[in-house]
């Protein structure tokens, strides 16, 4: 890293083991594909202001998924021409559909809406044929007008494989509409999808389509992921996600429920990455750590917004169905450093302190597995504090089956937006289950918790002006004592140094 960039990753809140801008304002992730032993993360970013307007695509790269090398803004607005560059994907062509390629590599093709000063809204493409570095524009842009729809936007491309086709999925306020095409440039509309189907408190965006195995070894469901704001359950932008089947021109939902992603309140916009190495063999998403609510209130500088940690998606079976599993990489325990704090077969009937009377660290990878008798699951609580009365409180309440996050003294400088504090609350699906597991990867400003096996998500930020530096488990309002099976707290070592 250069010495400007060392220099600016040390400021108060600034993320550590999550991807974040040097400077000014990130959203969306998008075009995010692999080539050449290469992640690509592209995002929205506004290069002159912390505030959202004036979009480009800013880009990172990745070998790991873990440490991000900053590279130079790769598709810039055209304000008096197109427009600005909204949310898409990007693709490597391997068999030069689009005719572009000249040399040897073969062209990587971003697809992403335009969209002007009066926010008329198309869909264009741009391509790389040195490996993702440099940009050009098509010339023939755009390659998909608008139908006179004002929200018309995140295109998401994949290749079909069964069908030898390219398909387009794109978002039209509250709906899906799916196109196929031969050579990226020529689209044809097929059909819409959500019509009485998902959550329609808002607007539809950023769409992802692909397959992924059934857990019992047997063939594949389709998933479609749909971000809308507002409308998620705990208020504000969230992600909703569709099983299904895919018949190369319409998307079939199985189940008539919505189902949501995450329910923290701060995972928006994710979508998973393309040209995946097939001999790795997973689905791997990032989101925007972000809500909209609050989006421009976040008291960070001299940026603004986080991405995610990069997750890896599975279908799972639970008592209630089949289900979208997300889950830590497991290169994440490449930053682990020293021997983990261990806690076994405790029964806590007062608070007790995980760190053994010792300050914890900012960084921590922390694991947990609780034990009840059958019938008797109990409440209990999480608790991370410091000396200056801050507090990020985790209440479960296992015999209505519910998590509830409290931030209220975790709101630091956020001022009067009280969407940020109110209360987070996610559904815990334990059915017969005698015991839970628990994973919580915690960063300066944020916290992600994995409920067993990542079948519960939540993702949320948080700040405080003195680190959280203590974490106590204590029994619940009804006085039974609750048992740790096993606890695991590692500390990790920051990306950026």
């Amino acid at each position: 890293m250069t010495e400007k960039i060392v220099a600016l990753y040390g400021e108060t809140h600034r993320p550590q083991i999550h991807f974040s801008p040097a400077e000014n304002w990130i959203n969306d992730p998008t075009g995010l594909v692999h080539y050449n032993g290469r992640y690509h993360l592209f995002y929205q970013h506004n290069p002159s202001d912390k505030i959202w307007g004036n979009m480009h695509w800013g880009h990172a790269v990745s070998t790991d998924l873990i440490h991000w090398e900053h590279r130079p803004v790769a598709l810039r607005a055209s304000p008096e021409g197109l427009g600005y560059i909204f949310s898409g994907s990007a693709v490597v062509d391997w068999n030069n559909s689009s005719g572009f390629q000249t040399g040897d590599h073969p062209p990587i093709v971003a697809i992403f809406t335009h969209s002007s000063r009066d926010n008329h809204q198309v869909q264009s493409l741009a391509y790389s044929l040195n490996g993702g570095d440099v940009w050009q524009m098509y010339r023939g842009n755009p390659v998909l007008d608008n139908p006179g729809i004002a929200d018309f936007r995140d295109p998401k491309v994949i290749w079909d494989k069964a069908r030898n086709q390219w398909v387009m999925v794109l978002a039209a306020h509250d709906m899906i509409k799916f196109y196929r095409s031969d050579n990226l440039i020529n689209w044809e509309y097929c059909s819409d999808f959500g019509q009485d189907v998902g959550s329609h408190g808002g607007v539809w965006e950023c769409p992802d389509l692909f397959p992924l195995d059934l857990p019992d070894a047997g063939g594949q469901k389709w998933i479609l992921i749909v971000s809308l704001n507002p409308g998620a359950p705990n208020g504000g932008s969230g992600t909703q996600y569709f099983i299904g089947d895919f018949d190369g021109r319409s998307f079939h939902c199985d189940l008539p429920e919505t189902l949501w992603m995450d329910y923290g309140p701060d995972n928006y916009a994710g979508v998973t990455w393309s040209d995946v190495p097939e001999q790795d063999g997973r689905r791997i998403l990032i989101g925007w750590m972000n809500n909209w609510q609050y989006a421009n209130a976040l008291p960070t500088s001299p940026w603004r917004g986080a991405m995610t940690l990069p997750r890896e998606l599975r279908l799972i079976r639970t008592d209630a169905g089949l289900r979208l599993s997300c889950a830590p990489l497991a290169e994440l325990a490449t930053l682990r450093r020293g021997n983990p704090i261990t806690h076994r077969n405790v029964l806590i009937d007062e608070a007790y302190d995980l760190g053994n009377g010792a300050a914890l660290g900012e960084l921590l990878d922390i694991s947990l597995q609780m034990d009840w008798p059958q019938q008797e699951a109990h409440d209990w609580s999480m608790h991370f504090l410091n000396g200056d009365d801050e507090e990020l409180t985790l209440n479960f309440d296992m015999r209505s089956g519910q998590l509830c996050v409290d931030r209220t003294k975790a709101s630091f400088r956020i001022g009067d937006v009280a969407s940020f504090s109110s209360e987070i609350i996610a559904p815990i699906e334990i059915g017969g289950e005698t015991s839970i597991g628990l994973r919580m990867i915690k960063d300066t400003s944020s916290l992600e918790i994995y409920l067993e096996d990542g079948r519960g998500l939540l993702t949320l930020n948080y700040f405080v002006e003195s680190r959280l530096d203590r974490l106590e488990m204590r029994s619940g309002r009804d006085g039974h004592p609750i048992k740790l099976k096993a606890a695991s707290i590692n500390a990790l070592t920051g990306i950026w140094d």
